[in-house]
């Protein structure tokens, strides 16, 4: 007679049920730590939007500043990953004698994302429907940092009669691309990933012991500098950055296409240091600002040697520089109404 044994099979089973455990249990821990982070970033941009102003597009709100007064009006526009605080310093040199609008896009800062996703010709769009909402009037001066640059070309495109000049500032250029080195290249395709995957980090609350991206706010100081941590670190707009730059191709293709009156007046502005750290490639962008200056028979380009690309906003001084670039082109060029 044959004796079978069941010890070896509950064994097994104990074997298996004690890693299950600690997953679940990890899963769990997880679960509550991601919760936790999303209740903060829900609760930060619910404190952060109780004094702020918002105006609609028709299917989505976005958060203006506007401050000052004059007979111009500045509309300024981040570049990529950035925010209306961004332009702390060159909006508090420009609103003494002149009316100054900075904003979030949509899904960025505090502004609602919009249904419809990204699509480049929409950020122009939006913009100008925030402004008719808010009862901003034109024609504006549209200043654009960086990616920037892009949407500030596409408002003068698409409301000719809402613009009154054009400044880019440490721009990006349709064909830089084609300029930088096979490195330069990759690591700027490579950024939207990294974004992508700072988004997902940040529901794990790391990203409030070290983000890589809040060297580039070094400068602003009190709740501007408290925005720029609290955005540097919010997966919203971490995700909506990283998807903008996913439609380079499409931006650059666009801004291509579209071609401005001559008579139309833009400054081009270089920065002409390297960010500490990162190569410099001033000596390519530099010709590239010129060459869209030139395009325009009232067209400038100028560079601020010591301010890097984040600097030329972030450092007061060099904001307070190009600031009085800006002015004194626009005070030349503008006609008064």
């Amino acid at each position: 007679m044959t004796t079978l044994s069941l010890a070896p099979a509950k064994s097994r089973h104990a074997s298996l049920r004690r890693p299950l455990r600690i997953a679940a249990a990890a899963l769990t821990a997880v679960a509550l730590i991601a919760a936790a982070q999303e209740g903060t970033r829900q609760w930060t941009q619910a404190q952060m939007s109780r004094d702020a102003t918002f105006a609609g597009t028709g299917t989505h709100d976005l958060r203006l500043l506007c401050t000052g007064a004059g007979e111009t009006t500045y509309v300024l526009e981040a570049g990529a990953t950035g925010f209306a605080e961004t332009w702390t310093w060159v909006q508090d040199a420009l609103d003494d004698d002149a009316r100054v609008c900075s904003y979030d896009r949509a899904g960025m800062g505090l502004s609602e994302p919009s249904p419809e996703g990204f699509e480049p010709g929409q950020t122009a769009r939006d913009l100008h429907a925030a402004l008719t909402d808010a009862g901003e009037a034109g024609p504006f001066v549209v200043v654009g940092h960086s990616l920037g640059g892009f949407f500030v070309r596409d408002f003068a495109a698409q409301f000719p009669g809402d613009t009154a000049a054009v400044v880019l500032v440490d721009s990006s250029h349709e064909d830089q691309l084609a300029a930088f080195g096979e490195d330069m290249v990759a690591q700027f395709r490579a950024f939207p990933g990294l974004l992508s995957a700072l988004s997902g980090v940040s529901m794990t609350g790391i990203l409030h012991l070290w983000n890589p991206l809040e060297a580039g706010a070094a400068g602003l100081e009190g709740d501007a500098l408290t925005a720029a941590s609290a955005f540097a670190g919010d997966r919203v707009h971490l995700a909506t950055s990283a998807e903008e730059l996913r439609h380079w191709d499409a931006i650059t293709a666009r801004a291509a296409s579209q071609d401005l009156p001559a008579g139309l007046p833009l400054l081009a502005v270089t920065a002409g240091s390297p960010v500490p750290g990162s190569e410099d490639f001033s000596d390519l962008v530099e010709p590239l600002h010129r060459e869209i200056a030139g395009r325009f028979t009232a067209g400038a380009q100028v560079t601020i040697e010591d301010a890097d690309h984040f600097s030329i906003l972030m450092n007061r001084d060099h904001a307070l520089v190009l600031a009085q670039l800006v002015t004194d082109y626009v005070g030349r060029t503008v006609a008064p109404e």
